[in-house]
């Protein structure tokens, strides 16, 4: 979903680590990942000019950025339900066992972009995973398509179905 020039820059931002997590995928494998981020990918451009000469950029976070809301992930799980094959639905299952349901709403402009020009079109276009494994190769996988520009694997032993999060 990322042009690959981007993706170091986003592993370096992680360099203090975070906790392993694990991720579970539909054809019943898992993979724990070290040093992971959530990562929100979006285009921007001057709102005179044509999207084709946008510019891909991502804002990474620990947390579920759905809409307006912050949804912490420190001890939880993350369930991605499908439709066929497009995630339709996340639930998130805290320490306690309550399941909240989310629709997989994009991040606000000012929340992948905080200050930006009133004239700069932001639009979310996909939500990834990125982190390393034990042996230290660098993995991303798509978890959510804010946009038909971006379409996420479809091979199940690359389709996401769970995260448990540290």
């Amino acid at each position: 979903m990322l042009g690959l020039s981007l993706v170091p820059a986003l592993f370096a931002q992680e360099e203090g680590g975070r906790q392993p997590l694990t991720v579970f995928f539909a054809d019943g494998t898992s993979q724990p990942l070290g040093n992971w981020a959530l990562s929100y990918e979006y285009a921007t451009w001057p709102r005179s000019e044509s999207s084709a000469r946008g510019a891909l950029a991502r804002h990474a976070s620990p947390d579920l950025l759905l809409g307006k809301r912050v949804v912490p992930t420190a001890g939880t799980s993350l369930e991605l339900t499908y439709v066929g094959r497009v995630a339709r639905g996340l639930v998130v299952v805290d320490k306690g066992g309550k399941r909240s349901t989310y629709k997989p709403e994009a991040p606000p402009a000012e929340t992948l972009v905080p200050g930006a020009r009133k004239d700069l079109v932001v639009q979310p276009r996909g939500l990834d995973l990125y982190g390393e494994t034990l042996t230290g190769g660098k993995r991303s996988y798509c978890l959510l398509s804010y946009t038909a520009l971006v379409e996420c694997a479809a091979e199940a032993d690359q389709r996401v179905v769970k995260i448990q999060f540290p």
